[in-house]
């Protein structure tokens, strides 16, 4: 049977209400809006802001290996301060009883430790080479001094350890007297700037410089070893530390001959 487009709508209308054709419609986009998505699903890859902010980048080596390393040579403390490494090149230079001595080289891998090859310029008497191996943590090396010139000179063993605080952490470093004064560099350095007595009233207008390498010993002890010199024939001095006791006391620092009295300065 063959039915007209305008007779469909008034037999449909007749058999279904227009109210119940309202709520059919209604219901199904309702089950409609609950069903789950079909489509697919887009991963978000999220970075975790907190650990990239927490981990620090290390360092570079080159960045890292510079300080100042101290031992013990021959008995007295050695200071080898390293201020540049680029690439297979390192340079710096120590100190040690007051003489201060340029240092360049060569820094390579060796297994897991580092191979770091130190010369002296060679114009000195007691100029020479330091081969060094030193760890991965770059605080400890251990190796040792050849002569460069003087034969007659044996080589020496030796073991540094980096240091982590310098002089001013210390609570010392630039302190005054009585026409004198002196300084505790962090890379071990010692400088005694003094004027003789020309008599007991008067100090002589040339002042003197004495140079040497310092260690504190304990909370209350400093010894320096120094170049040969006038004032300190047997070459080394122990200082005695004494911190302010007091407000508006302050840090004094005094030789165990009495020859030199120091306080703290600040400039």
């Amino acid at each position: 049977m063959v039915m007209h487009k305008s007779a469909f709508i008034s037999y449909f209308t007749k058999k279904h209400p227009v109210k119940y054709i309202i709520t059919a419609f209604i219901g199904a986009c309702f089950i409609s809006a609950c069903q789950p998505s079909t489509s697919t699903p887009t991963t978000t890859t999220a970075t975790d802001s907190t650990a990239t902010k927490g981990t620090a980048e290390e360092a570079p080596l080159e960045a890292r290996i510079l300080g100042v390393y101290k031992g013990d040579f021959v008995g007295s403390p050695i200071y080898i301060t390293i201020n540049y490494c680029s690439g297979s090149k390192i340079a710096g230079y120590n100190t040690h009883k007051g003489l201060r001595r340029n240092l360049s080289g060569s820094i390579t891998n060796k297994g897991d430790k580092l191979d770091i090859q130190l010369s002296e310029p060679g114009d000195h008497e007691f100029d020479g080479v330091f081969s060094l191996l030193m760890d991965a943590s770059l605080t400890k090396a251990t190796g040792s001094w050849k002569p460069s010139n003087n034969k007659s000179l044996a080589e020496k063993q030796l073991s540094l350890t980096k240091l982590m605080e310098d002089a001013s952490a210390l609570g010392i470093n630039y302190m005054s007297g009585e026409h004198c004064d002196i300084l505790f560099d962090a890379d071990g350095s010692c400088i005694l700037n003094y004027y003789e007595m020309a008599n007991d009233s008067t100090f002589s207008k040339q002042m003197n410089t004495l140079r040497g390498t310092w260690e504190k010993q304990s909370d209350t002890l400093i010894v320096v070893n120094w170049q040969p010199n006038p004032v300190y024939q047997q070459r080394s001095t122990t200082f005695i530390l004494k911190y302010p006791s007091g407000e508006g006391s302050s840090i004094s620092l005094t030789d165990t001959t009495g020859f030199f009295s120091f306080i703290e300065n600040y400039y």
